[in-house]
């Protein structure tokens, strides 16, 4: 039997990093895994459990792969900038 203590792979082998925070964002590779693992008929489920996250980690993924064809991250919203680039460089000139 293997130890609690040995390191845990994910199922295209790179070790879980401890230095990812629990709510952190996955990695891009990580991300491209999950699709393809889903592409090969693993159920979100297994994922899940595969790849040590939340099943709803996994649902997000699929959406934004579905939706944006891309595992990267997406533009968040926020309060708009004050100046304009071409403001800051004058800002900058002064």
């Amino acid at each position: 039997q293997l130890s609690t203590m040995t390191s845990k792979l994910r199922a295209f082998g790179t070790e879980i990093s401890g230095n990812r925070r629990p709510s952190g964002e996955l990695s891009g590779n990580i991300r491209s895994a999950i699709v393809a693992a889903h592409s090969s008929g693993k159920s979100k489920a297994e994922l899940a459990h595969d790849f040590g996250v939340h099943r709803h980690t996994i649902d997000s993924t699929l959406d934004r792969w579905h939706n944006h064809h891309t595992v990267d991250s997406l533009s968040r919203t926020g309060r708009p900038e004050l100046l304009t680039p071409r403001q800051v460089r004058l800002v900058l000139r002064i």
